[in-house]
């Protein structure tokens, strides 16, 4: 089957990653500072102010890998992923349905940092392997991530970040998995109602199996346009890809995207994203994500 074998966490490595969560939890929660933020940002509550996360449970687990927001505000989310696996045609007949729940929080810190949160909350996966089928939920992973606005420019803007993957995960049965992740994301605003976004992130997941370490150098890049109808609405369009630069250089996914968001009453929004490989080694067919989401 594709995607890591089981793992299994030992109880101190829940113990010191739910702590994690925890204090990140909290540090999300404080009362930020109040000040504003860089001029080239669109305001939070604009439609097309930030891109959504895509990809599969596989390579971006709690949103790991994915290019993430330019510019600071407080934020918070569930979105609810699916994705197919079809390969019935091929000889070793192998399917798999997969069913996910995100919640992903992020709180400024200073007019041009904040920090982020993201746990997968729940995780259904149905896996039909030559005629054996078995279906599990569970829970987790997490991600922490720290991020920066470094440039801003009339109406561009430039952010970095650095995000770790915290080895939460009740679908591992023995070892556990964590990593960290390097990115950097861009977004412009154009005349006539366009702008454009996007960035790349290099994440480097590690697996902890029987004292031993398998790692993997995974970039993933995004790049998108939208187009407001208002600044209530707004659609994109655009295209991701995830690599693997090592142990094994190939391609793992690339990926026709598009979508759009909309605002709601009581700084809520709703959106929509429909993902489709049309290369790449993963056998993934479709993914498809709805997010409803807060923004104060």
């Amino acid at each position: 089957m594709d995607g890591p074998g089981p793992a299994v966490i030992g109880p101190a490595g829940r113990r010191a990653a739910v702590f994690a969560v925890g204090l990140a939890g909290l540090a999300i929660a404080a009362r930020p500072a109040r000040a504003d933020g860089p001029a080239g940002c669109l305001a939070p509550t604009d439609a097309a102010a930030a891109p959504l996360a895509g990809g599969t449970t596989t390579f971006n687990p709690a949103d790991f890998g994915n290019v993430p927001e330019v510019c600071p505000a407080g934020e918070a989310s569930l979105r609810l992923r699916g994705e197919l696996v079809n390969a019935s045609g091929a000889p070793d007949f192998f399917g798999r349905i997969v069913g996910s729940a995100t919640v992903h929080a992020r709180r400024p810190i200073t007019p041009r940092t904040w920090v982020s949160l993201s746990v997968d909350v729940l995780r259904y996966q149905y896996v039909n392997d030559a005629g054996l089928a078995a279906a599990s939920p569970s829970f987790g992973p997490a991600t922490l991530g720290f991020h920066w606005t470094a440039l801003e420019r009339g109406r561009t803007a430039l952010a970095v970040h650095v995000r770790a993957l915290l080895p939460i995960d009740t679908a591992r049965q023995s070892g556990l998995e964590a990593g960290v992740e390097l990115g950097a994301a861009a977004r412009a605003s154009l005349p006539r109602r366009f702008a454009i976004d996007g960035g790349v992130t290099l994440a480097a997941p590690v697996d902890f199996v029987a004292g031993q370490a398998h790692g993997r150098l995974q970039p993933n890049l995004l790049a998108e346009a939208w187009w407001s109808h208002s600044p209530r609405l707004a659609f994109f369009a655009g295209a991701a890809a995830t690599l693997e630069a090592a142990p094994d250089p190939a391609l793992r996914l690339l990926v026709p995207r598009a979508g759009l968001r909309g605002g709601l009453r009581h700084h809520l929004w709703l959106a929509f994203l429909a993902e489709a490989p049309v290369a790449g080694t993963d056998r993934t067919n479709v993914m498809a994500s709805a997010f409803l989401g807060w923004t104060p």
